[in-house]
């Protein structure tokens, strides 16, 4: 064992108590769920160990959105799967119950808790209490002593659609050895961009593919005319209208202070990464003396309304649908890295992203340049583009014709690591 791994699982050990301490307050403070706290500590009231289960682990809305897909397809084709799926976040636990209530495949076949904690005693509890058949870690959620326990056990585990800044490799650089031993582990490493291939293949000390990004292979179901005829006659009242979707701390105001300077000026409507600030954005409004309606508290909104703030899950398509351009939040938020465009130009409206998007350099880089995806660094460029030019059909075309290879390539690196049919 790596003198970084002894010190990690000595570390964590000894933060198991103040860990709990911290979740509490965090339960109090609304962060956490405190029914389902037991969960942090991989004390389950449901059923456990279900037959051929497969976990899924991500962090937030992202990953687990790619889980579910994965997951419904891999059930295709292993019809006989049962799936367990963890996250860190409500937000993402909120998403994944609801999507498994709505995707038949995996209705009664799936579960949801939240991630345990990744101390010695708490992972070791987890695995022996699911006996999973594989893990699954998506992107850049990796835990050392989950990873560990798995393999001291013979469990599979994959890192699928891995993503790393160039930040986060140089930091596990400096932990050569404990970086070598915890990459190692994993039976099938697939990168989603040619920088994080590269630094895992030195990370883990033998080759690692870039398969493509999986977001890209997110079915996107366009909502049916009736429904966007509906929310631009009662909204929008013929007014432009600028969308800003998965908006982070300080954007809503960004985007408000941009608009200021455009006439007619667009409605607006705001769609945040985390719907629970709602009341940290309700604020800012107010602040500003806008008119607005909020959707979670089933308010109809009018024409004579300036922002619709739409704090709900799952309705993303539908409000973009409706814009003139989308704002794509994420790209003047400190450390957020941006946001994945690829969901709004295959619904064919054009996209505003900040320049912080290290998450997705390999394909910001490629949509360089087209009229419909713009980089905007400050609002006056946001007023003076607005609006974008809707994305071509060979755009649309090009972005489906490479949906499909990630996500191929995948399913059949997990079902490699899987027993055969009996």
């Amino acid at each position: 064992m790596s003198m970084g791994q002894t010190l990690y699982r000595t570390a964590t050990r000894a933060a198991e108590p103040f860990l709990g301490i911290w979740l509490r307050h965090r339960a109090r403070t609304g962060k956490e769920d405190g029914d389902r706290l037991p969960e942090r500590f991989a004390r389950s009231k449901v059923d456990l160990t279900p037959s051929r289960l497969v976990w899924m682990h991500g962090a937030s809305i992202g990953e687990t959105r790619l889980l579910i897909e994965v997951a419904r397809q891999l059930s295709q084709e292993r019809p006989e799967l049962h799936f367990l799926f963890t996250s860190q976040t409500r937000t993402a636990g909120e998403l994944i119950s609801r999507a498994i209530e709505n995707t038949p495949e995996l209705t009664t076949r799936s579960r949801y808790q939240l991630a345990p904690i990744d101390t010695p005693a708490v992972a070791a509890r987890f695995i022996d209490n699911w006996q999973p058949r594989l893990c699954v870690f998506a992107e850049g959620d990796v835990w050392p002593n989950l990873v560990s326990e798995a393999h001291s056990r013979s469990i599979p585990t994959a890192l699928i659609n891995a993503r790393m800044t160039s930040r986060s490799i140089n930091g596990w650089r400096r932990w050569r050895s404990f970086a070598a031993e915890v990459f190692s582990k994993f039976d099938i490493l697939l990168a989603a961009d040619s920088q994080t291939a590269a630094g895992l293949s030195d990370l883990a000390q033998r080759p690692v593919v870039s398969a493509g990004n999986l977001k890209l292979s997110l079915s996107v179901s366009p909502p049916s005319p009736e429904d966007v005829q509906a929310v631009r006659s009662a909204f929008t009242g013929g007014r432009a209208c600028l969308v800003a979707v998965s908006t982070h701390e300080g954007e809503e105001a960004w985007v408000l202070d941009a608009i200021e300077g455009i006439e007619p000026r667009p409605c607006l409507i705001l769609i945040p990464r985390h719907p629970e600030r709602r009341s940290e954005i309700i604020e800012i409004l107010d602040q500003r003396s806008l008119s607005y309606s909020v959707r979670s508290r089933g308010e109809v909104p009018s024409v004579s309304d300036e922002v619709l703030l739409c704090d709900t899950l799952g309705e993303v398509s539908l409000f973009a649908s409706v814009a003139d351009s989308v704002y794509l939040g994420g790209g003047h938020a400190e450390g957020v890295g941006g946001h994945n465009p690829v969901e709004i130009l295959r619904l064919g409206k054009p996209v505003f992203s900040g320049p912080d998007v290290f998450n997705f350099e390999d394909l910001v880089e490629e949509l360089r340049g087209d009229p419909a995806f713009r980089i905007v660094r400050t609002q006056e460029e946001l007023r003076s583009s607005f609006p974008l030019p809707d994305p071509s059909q060979a755009l649309r075309a090009n972005l489906e014709a490479q949906a499909h290879a990630p996500m191929a390539q995948t399913l059949s690196a997990l079902t490699s690591l899987l027993e055969p049919t009996a």
